[in-house]
């Protein structure tokens, strides 16, 4: 046997202990063995040890997850992703097996009822209004107002999410809208100045020539909502989505864990 046949026998060895402190450190040393690692576990994914195939299960979503992460951050870097497929991208970072026929199958229906009325801003926000799009008074750090399949099936979001949607619905059908902030609030904004505010219902007002509004590109929503999504596993305790999304958000504004505070990284 080899020496790296004998070092990947020993690990599968130590995948199957009952120590799940064991289990995490052998999952540590294959997850640096390339090649090795996609192999042992294209073969231990059915095996008949129910405990080493739940550990292969969850080296192999460590991996789809680190994929789409590259995926993700390679797609804001080059800008070849539009702002609804990073939000659909980031559903998918926090879920693996989130389905995006939900939201697709959703969309396609209001597109589908908002084709047959007028396409203006007025009517956008009685349109939100009515199918009870609403940003939730209490309980803001809910993850599933940062997660847009979350969004389209409670009817309630983030500002943020809401306005990207009502964007998107509104681009199906001609209307051309900017997300941007106000108040510092996430609103939206048509070529008229007339300010459509999800936080207030859908209220639409004119902005005048004195109001002060920062319009927003795709990567400063995306960075809200992953900043959103961070602090949510912060407040719950979740470590491994703390990491996960404190790794994404350093990686996009192309700094590195050490600038975030304890327990992430050291702080500054």
């Amino acid at each position: 046997m080899t020496k790296k046949n004998a070092k990947l026998s020993a690990l599968i060895t130590l995948l199957q202990d009952e120590n799940i402190k064991v289990a995490s450190l052998a999952m540590e040393q294959f997850l640096k063995m390339g090649t090795a690692m996609n192999k042992a576990i294209a073969e231990y994914q059915e095996d008949s040890n129910p405990r080493l195939r739940s550990r292969i299960h969850q080296l192999s979503s460590i991996l789809a997850r680190r994929r789409a992460r590259r995926e993700f951050v390679a797609g804001v870097k080059n800008e070849t992703i539009s702002l609804w497929e990073g939000i659909l991208r980031i559903n998918t970072l926090y879920d693996l097996h989130c389905s995006r026929r939900v939201v697709d199958d959703a969309v396609e229906e209001m597109v589908a009822l908002l084709k047959q009325e007028v396409n203006d801003t007025p009517h956008l926000a009685a349109f939100m209004r009515d199918r009870e799009f609403a940003v939730p008074e209490e309980d803001l750090l809910d993850v599933d107002l940062y997660l847009m399949d979350g969004v389209v099936q409670t009817k309630y979001g983030a500002p943020v999410l809401l306005c990207a949607l009502a964007q998107h619905l509104g681009q199906a059908v001609g209307w051309v809208s900017t997300i941007v902030l106000y108040e510092g609030r996430f609103c939206l904004l048509d070529s008229h100045h007339l300010l459509v505010d999800p936080t207030s219902g859908w209220h639409v007002a004119k902005l005048s020539a004195s109001d002060k509004f920062h319009p927003c590109a795709r990567k400063d929503v995306w960075l809200g909502i992953l900043s959103q999504l961070f602090l949510v596993a912060l407040v719950e305790g979740q470590l491994r989505d703390l990491y996960h999304f404190g790794d994404l958000l350093t990686a996009l504004e192309k700094r590195d864990l050490d600038m975030l505070p304890y327990p992430v990284g050291k702080g500054e």
